[in-house]
């Protein structure tokens, strides 16, 4: 892998610089259309004076990704991303849907790549302007693969990304040497096991599954509704895992509050790029691995000194609880105590929790609340 200390990508204002700084990966999240909250975190970080020596995308984090490090400012970004019209991905497979069971996707590929081949930045791995890497699934071994390492970074930028981004069922898989692959967001939405082989000091991360204590999109009982639920659910238990045990000091943890949007919800653009830049903001002057590194007096409005959010309160509702016991099945750091007929909470103000909302999205009753998010 290239030498990150060598390469640096600066999201500053012309005329901030630092002598000190930690070396600095950025991870952008899965999340079809809420991914435009991506924008948002990088006017943020560009606000904040904060370097990025590398990206890692999935999925629409790939896509975004993959504009910032080829060298898109994030005007530009911004402006290709909120031009973004649902008939620019979607057109149906319909005489592939004449074959029936053997069609081998719902929407043709060939639009969403004539779609990303006019937005992405016509240069190869190698000429971007911060290393940069994609991950995708490989159907035959079900093992994850990321473009742009070594030996996987002879691809085209178009192909990573369309690869990364390629839904089963809904767009045809990506063909190299034989083998087919997928949405790396079916497997790891957000890679932080991969970020942390790159031996960063920091990493920036951004995790758009929808959580528990927020309000869902809305669910209509319909197949596509269905599909797209469905994998919005297997991503979050996914993601519920890689938090456990990937989030430790190093990472400072962006949940946009964007899971009223909808998968392809296209309506909703520039409020999602708000969203994303606000709670950016909010975890990085906060945040304890990132605060001493920004600058809060630069950011219009926001009170200093900032509230620390080093940790998570933690609530039961005695009235909705019923004693199941799912919040101590599912809570990586004992925050609960369920014997008896209520649970009780044992940390108040949890310090260990990964912020994955395991504990409330798997509440059948909605009893727990969790604060300081």
């Amino acid at each position: 892998m290239k030498d990150l200390s060598q390469t640096t990508y600066s999201l500053r204002h012309p005329g901030q610089r630092s002598v000190h700084r930690p070396r600095t990966v950025l991870v952008l999240g899965g999340g079809g259309m809420r991914g435009m909250a991506h924008v948002g975190v990088l006017r943020a970080i560009r606000t904040l004076g904060i370097e990025i020596d590398a990206i890692v995308g999935t999925s629409i984090g790939a896509l975004v990704g993959a504009m910032a490090a080829g060298g898109y400012g994030i005007e530009k970004i911004e402006s290709l991303v909120t031009t973004v019209q649902k008939e620019d991905y979607f057109r149906l497979n319909f005489m592939k849907f004449l074959k029936g069971l053997r069609a081998r996707s719902m929407y043709r590929g060939d639009t969403f790549r004539a779609s990303l081949t006019r937005v992405l930045p016509p240069v190869t791995f190698k000429e971007m302007d911060v290393p940069f890497y994609c991950n995708a699934v490989r159907l035959e071994t079900g093992g994850s693969v990321f473009w742009g390492t070594p030996g996987l970074d002879d691809i085209s930028l178009l192909d990573a990304v369309y690869s990364s981004c390629a839904l089963p069922g809904i767009f045809e898989p990506y063909e190299r040497d034989g083998y087919n692959y997928m949405d790396g967001g079916m497997v790891d939405s957000v890679p932080l096991r991969f970020a942390k082989t790159l031996n960063p000091d920091l990493i920036i991360a951004v995790d758009l599954s929808v959580k528990g204590t927020f309000k869902a999109p809305d669910y209509k009982n319909r197949l596509l509704s269905t599909v797209y639920r469905t994998f919005e659910i297997v991503e979050e238990a996914l993601v519920e895992q890689m938090l456990h045990m990937h989030v430790d000091y190093r990472v400072a943890l962006i949940q946009p509050k964007t899971a009223e949007t909808s998968r392809f919800d296209f309506k909703r653009v520039p409020e999602v790029v708000k969203a994303g830049e606000e709670e950016a903001i909010k975890v990085l002057t906060s945040h304890a691995a990132t605060r001493d590194l920004v600058k809060p007096v630069l950011v219009p409005g926001l009170a200093c000194p900032v509230t620390p959010r080093d940790y998570v309160s933690v609530r039961i509702d005695p009235e909705r609880c019923i004693g199941c016991g799912m919040c101590e099945m599912v809570c990586e750091t004992d925050a609960f105590w369920a014997r008896g007929e209520r649970a009780s909470v044992r940390k108040l103000s949890n310090y260990e929790c990964t912020r994955d909302h395991a504990c409330a999205r798997n509440c059948p009753t909605n009893a727990i609340s969790l604060g300081n998010l």
